[in-house]
């Protein structure tokens, strides 16, 4: 079994390792002679190192002793030759050299360095303007030049190309000025920058401070304008005016006077050639030329007026500037509001407005908050509701849709299928749900063909323009401007006559609906008037004008529709339909014409062929004595064409008010030939006949009935004998009381005109048909349950 041997350097004493067994203790002295080992080579290798750096050590003492010496001795030689007499003999000597160089070329050295100095401060100034450095600066280096160009114009030596130099130093002047004024009109710009660039302009012109505060308000005023000149983001850059605005009176209190004027004391304090940061200047070469460019431009000071401006002053001209600028501002924000026709973004120009205004307003001094948020307010809502008004006028495109549809010819090329079944599908109407598929069947049973979905397009579109207001509306009421501002504001609303938040959000948004609400009532007059005089040209137009009465129908159907959905608030009450009945009737008419005349002349026909006939069908006659049980076949198949060819044009043109007055027309054609029935079957049985002759003569030329020529002993003995004139009449009046008491019951209405006229004639037929009261009652009921059996062939007309 094998001993593991522990770690020796784990030991105390040497003791320890004698308690192990002796195989142990083997291990124990071979691990330590190992280690022993490997130490005293470590050891070895860090010796032979150490002792070669030392060599390198000792090698470096002994360069430097010799070098000392060498340096002692040279420093020995010189102490030797450097004596007080000496020295001074040196200084004299130089003295009057330079002295003597001095007066010999300093009329020379002094225009050379004036001119490398003057044509150096043009590439000066475009250096750092390209780099965007300092303006104040900038303005330094102007000032020397123009001192430097001073110097150059009394000297009789002048070059030519001081001239040129000067036009350069006088473009970049120029430039330097409209930077500094663009750096003036940033709002976003620390006082501390503007407070070194209005230094700049002061030093540029030679301005006091009260020229400095008048230029600085001039700029930012003019900037305002600017900004709200901009056609795109009016929300956004009218925010950023007022914001300007504002910040402008800000700038104004800090600035001016004080910091101003600590500023422009501290250029006094040394001349501009020892400025440091003019000497850093490489290009310029001061260290060398400063001693050559005269005394005038090296010992030039500024000196503005730095005291000239006093605060009661400053906050004067404050007061002044505030007043017109905010008068500026609104007429800008009212000349850029006439040019903006969306809501959206006049809503979010209110918000922003108001928003900033009420955050920051009363910061601006010299102006009222109220007056200035309520000369907002009925700017943002006027144009809101000129907006409004615009657009609700564009509903005239419906009726240019309207009339060129009706001129263009396409009503009858775009006619579709009347037919459910006749709607054909293909794979890719399937998809999607199926929404294609819906759609079209959707379409053809309203009767909606290409014309009549252009015009509802135009509709709807314009709906949705003028509704658009209505999300406007809601956000100007949930806005809660009192619990947004009472912990940001520090003045109250003790300046304002109501709440801020029942003025904004209360009173505009009932402005704005009151004024949509009339908007849309007045266009949707103009609608009804102008449908009016299209239905009146249509109703005047010769072969095409059914065709047009379908198309108008079935447009203002559509119209009508969507009219109720014409409000602000579901609970508002809902905008009157311009399409009135006097609008509609002309059009029903038209309609009706169409489809009733064919009907009633093929009714008319029928019975009179069958008031000819000498039989009756009284044999499914009931009861006792007999009467009808059905309507004659002509009675039915007049209902039955009446509904075919309602049904031929569509069954979406039969409202309630045009079946109406399909049944008063239809009613009032049916009765004249009621009444010519009932004339002929009286002349026809009152006709008087000759007693020597049979029945055969007059009966054959009003019936035309062959079989009754044949003189009655020619007649089989079986057959049923005709009935006599009497008989015949009472039968075919029976008939017609119940096909007029049957037809009735689908022609009247409850508020149709001619309601009197089906009593007449009933009355009329009732008497001469020698029916009692019974037989009366009997034929309605009659004709009542036959109507509930066969009321849903003729659903339109039910």
């Amino acid at each position: 079994m094998a001993t593991e041997a522990p770690d020796p350097r784990t030991f105390k004493s040497w003791e320890d390792a004698f308690q192990y067994p002796i195989p142990v203790v083997r291990k124990l002295e071979a691990q330590l002679r190992s280690n022993a080992g490997e130490n005293r080579e470590k050891l070895r290798s860090l010796v032979g190192s150490s002792y070669r750096d030392l060599l390198d050590t000792a090698e470096t003492i002994i360069d430097m002793e010799v070098r000392m010496e060498q340096v002692e001795a040279k420093l020995a030689k010189v102490g030797h030759n450097c004596n007080s007499r000496g020295l001074e003999r040196i200084s004299s000597n130089a003295v009057k050299m330079d002295r003597c160089n001095m007066s010999r070329d300093q009329e020379r050295y002094t225009l050379a360095s004036q001119l490398a100095v003057l044509r150096s401060c043009p590439v000066v100034m475009a250096r750092l303007m390209r780099q965007e450095g300092s303006y104040l600066l900038i303005a330094k280096v102007l000032v020397i030049s123009r001192l430097i160009h001073k110097g150059l114009g009394q000297s009789k030596s002048k070059p030519a190309i001081v001239d040129q130099i000067w036009d350069k130093l006088i473009a970049l002047r120029r430039k330097l000025l409209r930077r500094i004024d663009k750096h003036l009109a940033t709002g976003s710009v620390d006082s501390s920058t503007l407070v070194e660039s209005m230094c700049a302009y002061s030093l540029a012109t030679s301005s006091t401070p009260t020229d400095v505060l008048r230029h600085f308000q001039h700029v930012r005023k003019e900037e305002i304008v600017k900004t709200l000149q901009h056609a795109d983001g009016l929300a956004k850059h009218g925010t950023d005016a007022l914001k300007l605005c504002i910040q402008t009176c800000q700038d104004t209190q800090t600035i001016f006077p004080r910091r101003l004027a600590d500023a422009l004391a501290k250029l006094k304090t040394q001349p501009l050639v020892q400025d440091s940061d003019v000497r850093a200047l490489y290009e310029l070469h001061l260290d060398v030329h400063d001693r050559w460019i005269g005394e005038e431009a090296r010992n030039y000071t500024p000196w503005p007026r730095h005291d000239e401006l006093q605060r009661p002053e400053a906050e004067k001209m404050s007061h002044q500037w505030s007043k017109q600028a905010i008068s500026a501002f609104l007429q800008g924000i009212k000349t850029a509001l006439d040019k903006a026709q969306q809501l959206k973004e006049v809503a979010s120009l209110r918000q922003e407005l108001i928003e900033t205004w009420i955050m920051s307003g009363s910061r601006m001094a010299g102006v009222k908050s109220a007056s200035v948020l309520d000369n907002l307010r009925d700017t943002m809502n006027s144009r809101l509701e000129a907006i409004v008004r615009s657009r609700a006028q564009d509903l005239k495109g419906v009726v240019t849709a309207v009339s060129h549809a009706m001129e263009g010819g396409s009503i009858e090329g775009s006619r579709p299928s009347i037919s459910l079944w006749t709607t054909g599908t293909t794979s890719n109407d399937l998809g999607n749900g199926a929404q294609s598929f819906k759609s079209t069947i959707i379409n053809t049973h309203h009767g909606r063909d290409e014309a009549v979905i252009g015009v509802v397009a135009t509709f709807d579109k314009w709906m949705d323009s003028v509704l658009e207001v209505k999300a406007i509306v809601k956000s100007m009421k949930d806005t809660r401007w009192d619990d947004t501002f009472t912990d940001e504001v520090d003045d109250s609303d003790d300046d304002f006559a109501e709440p801020k938040q029942t003025l904004l959000s209360e009173d505009d948004p009932r402005h704005l609906e009151e004024a949509t609400q009339e908007a849309l009532a007045d266009a949707l007059k103009s609608l009804g008037k102008s449908f009016e005089q299209i239905v009146t040209a249509a109703a005047g137009t010769d072969g095409s004008s059914f065709t047009h009465a379908i198309f108008i129908l079935r447009v203002v159907r559509e119209l009508g529709d969507r009219v109720p959905k014409l409000r602000l608030q579901d609970r508002s009450t809902a905008v009157a339909s311009p399409f009135t009945s006097a609008i509609m009737k002309p059009l029903h008419s038209t309609l009706t014409k169409e489809i009733a005349r064919p009907s009633t002349d093929a009714y008319q026909k029928s019975l009179a062929s069958a008031i000819k006939a000498r039989s009756m069908s009284h044999i499914l006659w009931e009861g006792n004595p007999p009467i009808p049980a059905q309507p004659s076949p002509s009675a039915f198949k007049f209902l039955q064409t009446l509904t075919k060819n309602m049904a031929s044009h569509g069954s979406d043109l039969w409202a309630p008010d045009a079946v109406a007055v399909l049944k008063a027309e239809g009613l009032d054609e049916v009765l004249s030939v009621w009444q010519e029935a009932f004339d002929s079957i009286k002349q026809a049985a009152g006709a008087p006949k000759p007693k020597s002759l049979s029945t055969d003569g007059a009966e054959a030329e009003v019936n035309g009935e062959a079989e009754d020529d044949a003189p009655a002993e020619t007649k089989p003995k079986g057959a049923v004998p005709s009935p006599t004139d009497e008989e015949l009449k009472i039968e075919k009046l029976k008939q017609l009381l119940f096909d007029i008491l049957y037809i009735q019951r689908y022609l009247t209405s409850s508020n149709s005109d001619s309601e009197r006229g089906p009593e007449d004639i009933l009355q009329a037929v009732y008497a001469a048909s020698c029916a009692d009261a019974s037989m009366l009652s009997r034929l309605k009921e009659k004709a009542s349950d036959y109507s509930r059996k066969t009321y849903l062939l003729f659903a339109l007309l039910a």
